[in-house]
């Protein structure tokens, strides 16, 4: 798909490398590996994969895409619940999963290359959220987040990037994200008591300085040499980020959480204006730097999922200019991306119906999409995905701190645009067969939707009624 050079790939594998090795060897990680969650954990993986599996087995005899991506959907599920179940620590799984994306990259064909990459996102996404609403073991981005941002920069260079520059912009992204774990890897014992911030400001404008030697001497290419300053603010920007998450016994203010959306709302401007997609792509990056999970990665998962929903629209909107928000549909589709992931949050709230929380965020981050592709055009699909997408970010970073709730997890509502975006673009070819489609025949398919929705939500019900078990730590309902 993307064949980066052999010193690029030297460099940064070996870099990446000595990380893991010193680290596994130095802390003896491999006494703390075990295979005693994986039978406990199978079960909710099973209940993920095989639905995911099986509508993916699905679109492919409805000629929506090929066979191989029911194949690429489980690789990227199953990776990361064998490396999180065995219980191999965030920072090296992080590692592990960066490779193996710069690996898929390198040897998949450039046919099946975007429809390859989404369908491992889809199932990267699908699984973290399964895993950290579930607490198997412990909620975080911190582990999919660099392969997250490497993969979905692949995706963008193939589809909507300049193609003449895809391996230039490819073997930039990889620096930055090496760059960042490194930094996370050897800040360890430098930050410390840093109550000036002297010690962040000098380790991020390395990180600057290191990605400007590699644009001028590895890329050659001092015309973009620029960039290097935006990602050493990248960097900063994760340690900002990283202060203003509140800790888990302190009490959310809205104050910080007003400055953190202002912080996403300049940078995304300022990204995009100076660079565009590949700016954007670069501050995600410096996400990698932050030790603490928080806004940081959310704040990360936000910027790439921006990328990915470039690529969909370059894909299939027609429109040179972009989405045509004042089009019924369109605006119409913008109110439905915006009531979907309200309607995923207020379910946070409620304690009894926690464990329905990831068929909640996963169906709807399937159905919404297919839906909309089939029933509607390109142009609505890409509205309900950017309102879903700005929607998940106001509420992931916003909501806790400013109302001081506490909801667990709360922040993996993120994860649910990502799945969107992933899902309609291997859809893709739904826009033209709804196209075609008669009236008489969406008609029934509306009716047979309708139908299981309300088998869905007559089960939903028997299962978190009056019977339904109250959670750990609740106290048991009074009778009225």
């Amino acid at each position: 798909m993307i064949a980066l050079s052999s010193t690029i790939l030297g460099l940064c594998g070996a870099v990446l490398a000595i990380i893991f090795v010193w680290s596994f060897v130095r802390a003896k990680v491999w006494t703390e590996l075990s295979t005693k969650n994986l039978q406990a954990s199978i079960r909710p993986f099973l209940l993920l994969i095989v639905p995911l599996c099986a509508l993916a087995f699905l679109g492919t005899t409805a000629k929506v895409f090929s066979l191989d991506v029911v194949g690429f959907l489980a690789l990227g599920a199953f990776v990361p619940f064998m490396l999180s179940q065995i219980g191999l620590p965030v920072f090296y799984r992080s590692i592990i999963l960066l490779a193996l994306s710069v690996v898929l990259c390198q040897f998949v064909s450039a046919e099946q290359g975007a429809d390859a990459v989404t369908a491992v996102l889809t199932g990267l996404a699908s699984w973290k959220a399964v895993e950290n609403l579930l607490n198997r073991p412990q909620s975080t981005f911190e582990d999919i987040l660099p392969a997250f941002v490497f993969l979905s920069g692949a995706f963008w260079f193939k589809v909507g990037g300049a193609a003449e520059d895809e391996i230039r912009n490819a073997g930039l992204l990889l620096a930055s994200l090496t760059i960042g774990l490194f930094l996370r890897w050897s800040e360890r014992p430098l930050v410390g008591n840093d109550p000036y911030w002297w010690r962040r400001i000098l380790i991020s404008a390395s990180g600057g300085l290191f990605l400007l030697i590699f644009v001028n001497k590895l890329l050659l290419a001092p015309h973009i040499a620029k960039i290097a300053a935006l990602g050493g603010a990248g960097y900063f920007l994760a340690y900002i980020f990283e202060k203003m998450t509140p800790k888990e016994d302190e009490a959310g203010e809205m104050l910080k959480g007003f400055k953190s959306l202002v912080f996403v709302g300049i940078f995304t401007l300022l990204a995009t204006r100076l660079f565009g997609m590949l700016g954007l792509l670069i501050v995600a990056a410096g996400a990698t730097v932050a030790r603490k999970h928080g806004i940081a990665q959310t704040v990360g998962i936000f910027f790439t999922a921006r990328v990915l929903l470039q690529g969909f629209i370059s894909a299939y909107n027609p429109n040179v200019t972009g989405i045509n928000i004042m089009h019924a549909y369109s605006y119409a589709a913008m109110f439905a991306g915006l009531l979907a992931m309200f309607v995923v949050s207020s379910l946070f709230k409620e304690t009894d119906a926690r464990k329905y929380l990831p068929v909640a965020l996963i169906g709807a981050g399937v159905a919404l999409p297919v839906v909309s592709n089939y029933f509607l055009h390109a142009e609505p699909s890409g509205s309900l995905i950017a309102a879903a997408l700005v929607s998940a970010v106001l509420l992931a970073i916003f909501l806790p701190q400013a109302y001081d709730l506490k909801l667990p997890g709360h922040e993996n509502i993120i994860l649910a645009p990502p799945i969107m975006i992933s899902v309609a673009y291997l859809a893709g070819e739904l826009i033209e067969q709804g196209n075609d489609a008669s009236s008489h025949l969406k008609t029934q398919i509306i009716t047979v939707l309708l139908i299981l929705a309300v088998i869905v939500c007559v089960v939903m019900h028997f299962l978190t009624g009056k019977d339904a078990p109250v959670a750990a730590g609740e106290p048991e309902p009074k009778p009225e």
